[in-house]
Formats: C-alpha cells, structure tokens, sequence
C-alpha cells in the first residue's frame, strides 16, 4: 500500500490535516501506545477507510469472474487450471 522508510518522502505526498484537540491527544497516546507515529497511525486509517469505501464492482477480485466460463460445466473442478492459463497468457501479451 505505501513505501517502506527509506526514501519514503520521495514517494510520499505531504499532506496536512486539522484534528480536534480530543483526537488530536488521542492519536498522540496511541502512536505512543504502538510506538509508530502519529502518520502512519493516519496511513493505516486513511487506507483502511479507502479500503471499505471502495465499492465491490472495483475490487480487481472481480476480473476472474467468468474467466474459466465453459459448456461442461468443469469450471469448478478445473477453476485453478483456468486461472493459471489466464495467468500465462497476460505474461505472453506483457513480453510481446
């Protein structure tokens, strides 16, 4: 989701937000609590929030659904089988 420390602030957009006073003293005793800091506390906030804002139509989960679609009725048993071909062949159109 987001970069690990390093050249982290190359990679990251400086943001600045305004916090009540009472949340504001909470996150404080928190980041504390979890030794982290008060902006990876707000990281994993923000991306839990995008997370369960993100409608399930978006979800890349959904671009396997039909993928092992067949007359036979073997989609089930063969379901890894058809992923896995799927899967090749983008590595084939990627390659050229």
């Amino acid at each position: 989701m987001y970069t690990q420390p390093g050249d982290m602030a190359e990679r990251m957009h400086r943001t600045q937000v305004y916090l009540p006073p009472d949340l504001n003293r909470a996150l404080d005793e928190l980041a504390r609590q979890q030794g982290a800091t008060k902006a990876e506390l707000i990281r994993r906030a923000a991306s839990r929030l995008v997370g369960e804002e993100t409608s399930l139509e978006q979800d890349p989960i959904w671009g396997v659904v039909g993928l092992g679609a067949s007359s036979g009725g073997c989609a089930s048993r063969e379901h890894d089988r058809y992923l896995v071909e799927a899967e090749l062949a983008g590595w084939k159109r990627q390659a050229g």
